[in-house]
């Protein structure tokens, strides 16, 4: 019987897969970092654009550039932040998580306290990171208005999270090898980073129209 060939597009996703998870097990921190910056790129252009924030900049202050306008400051500064905070901070933080839990039998009272320290402890931690990031980037300077940004925001997040990511840890750990934990969890916090984003652009852009409106009337 001939063996059925897989479609090339299959076969380009299974090689690339198989290429990310090799440089994770040589070089985890590096690519974990290149890899948070990669998807923080995305996802800040992605926010901005479907926010509708990227075309009210660009009417109010047209580019100077072409590549001003393909691609803003903030994006840049994301990315940035991906790479030399986030992406760290992720890796380490975990890898604090496997060494307290290293060694254990794999009961299901280990894997319920390994989620709830994921989601009480590590999970809080990097939204609030996240949160802060997001307002220096987006122009706040002062730590009131960075902590009055986290303290408005962070409860609906976490609860988002609290509902959410327990189930897909819980899925991972049983439908998914181990291996390829990392690039689905990245997908699944991409995914909600750039709802998250997106909506938080959406409600700064109805504040600010609302606020030129108020000012218009007086």
């Amino acid at each position: 019987m001939a063996a059925i060939s897989k479609p090339a597009g299959q076969n380009l996703a299974l090689a690339v897969l198989t290429a990310y998870l090799s440089m994770l097990a040589r070089q985890p921190l590096a690519t974990k970092a290149c890899t948070t910056a990669t998807l923080n790129f995305l996802q800040e252009e992605i926010a901005q654009r479907c926010s509708g924030m990227r075309a009210d900049e660009q009417r109010q202050a047209k580019p100077k550039s072409l590549v001003e306008r393909v691609v803003n400051k903030r994006v840049l500064q994301f990315a940035l932040y991906g790479l030399l905070i986030s992406g760290p901070l992720n890796h380490f933080l975990y890898e604090i998580l496997n060494k307290v839990f290293a060694g254990r039998a794999k009961t299901k009272l280990n894997m319920f306290l390994t989620i709830l320290a994921q989601n009480v402890v590590i999970s809080p931690i990097l939204n609030t990171v996240f949160l802060a990031a997001n307002a220096v980037i987006a122009g706040e300077r002062s730590v009131e208005r960075v902590a009055a940004v986290v303290k408005a925001r962070l409860l609906g997040m976490m609860k988002v999270s609290w509902v959410v990511f327990p189930c897909v840890q819980l899925f991972a750990a049983k439908a998914l090898p181990p291996l390829v934990w990392v690039p689905f969890f990245n997908a699944v916090a991409f995914t909600f980073g750039t709802y998250f984003n997106t909506q938080g652009k959406i409600r700064a852009l109805q504040a600010k129209r609302a606020q030129e409106k108020d000012g218009k009337d007086e």
